[in-house]
């Protein structure tokens, strides 16, 4: 299946960016709104070609997946981060994680898409992997509101905000020995969010899992996107107003 095909291209602009994106859209129905769900890649997609976000690993075309549109119809979106750019700014060592300018885009960009489209604003979803998982929290810290849930895969985030999600239903996932983001990213954060009541859950890969399947540690998403409890409990999810 060619989902390059199947995820149309766009750029957004503004007066502070250009941020190319993909975006599919089920088979719609009048009068019936659908999931979004928006996808944000590692640092190893970026880039202003409005591709590799979409074939470089099943982050964003899990989504696409017959199977899964028969069952969850949903449109997908899939920005791209300009190459040497970040999805948000990184003080790691301090564990400080922070929005930018292209993140706040993303945000106006997920707004652009939920009014232009047939998109069930309590049914939005936000899942990103690595570089992705961080700037996912990011946008779950400031923008708790807009979301009915998160997946965040290898990622990380500020542990002083947590308690600003702590009621967005939020998986983690994270191989025990990633080498690129430490596993200590998702355990304080779970442990943190657990102690004040979070609705959370984590999945930790052992030692060895990935390798003995031939994946590198770090990509514990080829894993993750394939859980089929993870997706079924992701479109069961539903925004309290």
């Amino acid at each position: 299946m060619n989902y390059l095909d199947l995820f149309k291209p766009f750029v957004y602009k503004d007066e502070f960016i250009t941020l190319p994106y993909r975006l599919f859209s089920p088979k719609i129905e009048n009068n019936k709104k659908y999931p979004l769900v928006i996808f944000l890649h590692g640092a190893g997609e970026r880039g202003n070609n409005n591709i590799k976000q979409i074939t470089a690993n099943k982050g964003a075309t899990v989504w696409a997946d017959p199977n899964i549109q028969s069952e969850n119809p949903c449109f997908i979106l899939a920005p791209q981060c300009p190459e040497n750019s970040w999805w948000g700014s990184y003080k790691k060592d301090d564990f400080v994680f922070e929005a930018n300018t292209i993140l706040y885009s993303v945000m106006l960009l997920i707004n652009k898409i939920s009014k232009e489209n047939p998109i069930d604003e309590n049914r939005i979803y936000i899942t990103g992997l690595s570089m992705g998982g961080f700037g996912t929290l990011i946008l779950l810290s400031d923008f708790p509101e807009k979301f009915a849930a998160g997946v965040v895969v290898c990622g990380g985030g500020d542990l002083d905000k947590v308690p600003r999600y702590k009621d967005v239903p939020i998986w983690l996932f994270h191989a025990e020995d990633d080498p690129v983001i430490s596993v200590d990213f998702s355990r304080k954060l779970f442990e943190k969010s657990k102690s004040i009541g979070g609705n959370i859950r984590y999945t930790e890969y052992p030692k060895g899992l990935l390798s003995s399947k031939k994946i590198h540690p770090h990509a514990a998403w080829e894993l993750a996107y394939n859980d089929k409890e993870m997706i079924k409990w992701l479109f069961n999810q539903i925004k309290k107003r």
